[in-house]
């Protein structure tokens, strides 16, 4: 006989109801312990409530030894935000809900609106604000419209989207003066107001892979037509788009998140929530985070599931979701609320329900009732809250499935009941209106081809303030132009010769993919390219890049162009222009490629390599790591060895392999220009492909070797990992790796301590690698120890 599984749910609303509703389905389960729970969870089926507050830590983990419990499902958000995930973890139960630091996604807008701007995830421009006057004068100087935010959790009531200006200022006074929320309201988030229509896009996360639940839109506003105060939400439908991009907002939205978390180590386990706004152009911002599923959103998208939602629970708490299908079920989905008088303001409790047994909940049903704020007393169910219930209806068209809910709500009553008379309405509305589009036959676009040239501008509104930053003396142009300009005169240079340069980052690239880490192959890029430029005594001056993908997606573009920006600002080198091309067809899904160009200038008297004699000293910059040669190599032995990009690498404790594969190229063009000032450098070279043993004799005079003593630097941890594991010879991993050397110089004997100086100076380890020998024929080095 199968184990069971005994389950906590926390939390008292329909959410925890309709989560103990599917949960009950698996043939998993053993019992279902709903704490506090309400009416419709009181001893049902294998369901039973406990009245445990979901601030009651203590009580929580109590009922979890008492039942057995291994699992726990975490509904609320106050809780997540509170920590429960890391108590009930550290009293041995598995925890479907984030931690408290994944959960200020949704605790504080102020960390939410810091996160997105950090992780370039799309957002409307905002202002945070800890006194009244400050924000009063900024509300009253802006000239756009304004959404004014509690920072903190209010119960769904701490947004206010205020009309005019009066009403924002008066909105700033109850939040901050009056203190309406407590709290909450210490830090205020005013943010612009964008317009369009809302969706709701759910996914369950295991820390590393998301799956995306189907679109939902929630209806926030109490009256019909989108009138009168915010609420927890009056009712939703699910899907509510059939031409939103999922894969594209997942992976902007969603998977940044995930990505982001991770990489901060804080891993994201639970569902993840973004509240979109999408405008009639479909450019989306995101308005919000939530740490948890979204309530009415729940009771409309879980109808729809058709995994077994304990085994979706499960691959995500044991970080194992990429080895499952989450599948859906081809219908609509919509959920009508049904309120008590008053409500989101003061309401009447203690209302007798009537009409609860017509509705039976079945699970291949297609009409069910989830209890919000309802209590059993005395055999009867009683109304306990604002918003009492909800009752859901799937059907084969959304037409069908608001006729249904609204037929189907009258079964049940209680005094004074309210509901809204347009759940669903204008999503259908806009459905309709897109197939009559659609059926009229109008002419093909851009798009239809697979290229979405909103996409690309998307990029392009990203990128442009990071090469703005880049901009150095002799720029004279920005982005967007048909041609860069570079004006060498005043950059500084008299009688310049130009050096250019070219290169990519290879299956570097590959690995940053199955990392899920794009942030840092834009340095390699950069660093590629002026790195080469620097050998011949150049400064870099300006750097263009290509990008090419069969469909973009804004946020890896973003993170991998943010990178050339970053080492562009390393070499004080110009991002002067590029291309981002979508190319359907091209490339598979989730590839991209990548190319530089950057030119550089010295002044023609001080061109490198020169007088290289035999006797001149070879010293090494140490490497940051593998830079971007030799990947081909590494991801063979990473896949020889069974090694996970995820987990821990072998060599560097605490960091991910892919993480400590990425480690960024390092660029040392700012210390070898100062060091060429000593007046003592004759060469430099660029330690690449090929490693020191072909590359080092690029830059030597015939008749003139190098002799080098592999015993003198430290062979970096990452190498001695990667040769131990390929059983490599030491002259293999010398012509294949930089085994710890990038850039190899060559200097007089009598200026070695001055030029070793200048490198430290500027943050650089130096070591004395070698010399110069005469010898006949062609330049090689010569390897001792």
């Amino acid at each position: 006989m199968d184990r069971k599984i005994n389950i906590l749910i926390v939390g008292s609303g329909a959410r925890e109801h309709a989560l103990a509703w599917k949960l009950a389905q698996s043939s998993k389960v053993g019992k279902i312990i709903v704490a506090p729970g309400n009416g419709g969870t009181n001893n049902t089926g294998v369901i039973q409530s406990r009245n445990i507050s979901v601030e009651d830590f203590k009580g929580l983990v109590e009922i979890t030894k008492q039942e057995d419990i291994e699992l726990a499902v975490i509904g609320p958000e106050v809780p997540l935000v509170l920590g429960i995930t890391d108590v009930l973890k550290r009293a041995g139960v598995a925890c479907f809900g984030p931690s408290a630091y994944a959960a200020q996604l949704e605790g504080s807008k102020v960390f939410a609106k810091q996160f997105m701007k950090r992780h370039n995830i799309p957002t409307a421009q905002f202002e945070v604000f800890t006194t009244y006057e400050p924000a009063v004068e900024y509300v009253k100087k802006v000239n756009h419209d304004v959404v004014i935010k509690a920072s903190g959790l209010a119960a769904g009531k701490g947004v206010v989207v205020p009309a005019n200006k009066e009403e924002a200022i008066s909105a700033l006074h109850q939040i901050m003066v009056v203190r309406e929320f407590g709290a909450a309201g210490d830090e205020v988030v005013i943010e612009e107001r964008l317009n369009g229509y809302e969706a709701s896009i759910l996914a369950f996360c295991d820390g590393h892979t998301v799956r995306v639940m189907p679109p939902a839109q929630d209806h926030k506003r109490i009256y019909d037509n989108d009138q009168g105060p915010n609420t927890g939400g009056m009712g939703a439908v699910c899907p509510s788009s059939s031409s939103l991009d999922l894969e594209f907002i997942n992976k902007r939205v969603i998977q940044t998140v995930v990505d982001g978390m991770r990489r901060e180590g804080k891993p994201y386990v639970g569902v993840l929530f973004a509240g979109l706004m999408i405008d009639e152009q479909g450019k989306f911002n995101v308005l919000e985070y939530n740490c948890r599923f979204g309530d009415p959103e729940t009771q409309t998208i879980l109808p729809l599931l058709a995994t077994d939602l304990l085994e979706v629970i499960e691959a995500c708490v044991n970080g194992c979701l990429d080895s499952i299908d989450v599948c859906w079920r081809n219908q609509y989905s919509v959920t009508v609320v049904g309120a008590s008088p008053g409500y989101p303001a003061a309401y009447p409790k203690g209302k007798k329900i009537d009409g609860l047994e017509k509705f039976a909940n079945k699970a291949d049903g297609d009409v069910f009732l989830f209890h919000a704020g309802t209590q059993a007393k005395d055999n009867e169910i009683l109304t306990n809250g604002g918003r009492v219930l909800n009752v859901t209806c799937v059907a084969d068209t959304l037409e069908k499935a608001i006729e249904k809910a609204y037929q189907s709500l009258p079964n049940v009553q209680f005094e004074g009941i309210f509901y809204r008379k347009d759940i669903g309405k204008s999503v259908l509305q806009a459905m309709q209106k897109s197939h009559k589009k659609k059926s009229t036959g109008s002419g093909v676009n851009y798009s239809d081809a697979g290229v979405d040239i909103e996409r690309g501008d998307a990029v392009v509104s990203s990128i442009a303030p990071l090469a703005k930053a880049t901009a150095r003396l002799g720029t004279t142009s920005d982005l967007g132009g048909f041609g860069a300009i570079f004006d060498t005169k005043a950059a500084g240079f008299k009688d310049p010769l130009l050096v250019s340069g070219t290169d990519g980052v290879g299956t570097k690239l590959l690995v940053a993919r199955a990392a899920k880490n794009h942030s840092t192959v834009g340095i390699d890029l950069v660093a590629m390219c002026v790195n080469d430029i620097i050998v011949h005594g150049a400064e870099p001056l300006f750097f263009l890049d290509y990008f090419a993908t069969g469909k973009i997606d804004v946020s890896v573009a973003t993170d991998v162009i943010k990178g050339i920006a970053d080492g562009c600002k390393l070499a004080n080198c110009a991002l002067v222009g590029g291309e981002t091309a979508e190319m359907p067809g091209m490339y598979a899904a989730g590839d991209y490629d990548l190319a530089g160009f950057s030119v550089g200038a010295v002044e023609r008297s001080d061109i490198l390599p020169r007088n290289v004699l035999a006797g001149d000293v070879i010293l090494g910059l140490a490497s940051s790591g593998v830079h971007s040669n030799g990947f081909s190599l590494v991801r063979y032995i990473v896949e020889k060895q069974g090694a996970d990009y995820h987990k821990e690498a072998p060599f560097q404790k605490g960091t991910q392999l892919g993480d400590a594969l990425l480690a960024p190229t390092r660029i040392y063009v700012r210390s070898c220009l100062a060091a060429i000032k000593t007046g003592g450098v004759k060469g430099f070279a660029n330690i690449t492909g090929g490693g020191i043993t072909e590359n080092l004799p690029r830059v030597l005079p015939k008749g003139v070797s190098a002799e080098v003593d592999a015993s003198t630097w430290q062979v970096l941890p990452v190498f001695k990992w990667l040769i131990k594991c390929g059983n490599m010879t030491s002259a293999e991993a010398l012509r294949t790796f930089n085994c710890g050397i990038g850039m190899t110089v060559i200097v007089k004997a009598d200026r070695v301590e001055d030029v070793s100086a200048v490198f430290r100076e500027h943050g650089d380890t130096v070591y004395v690698i070698g010399k110069t020998v005469a010898h006949e024929g062609d330049s090689h080095v010569i390897f001792k120890n």
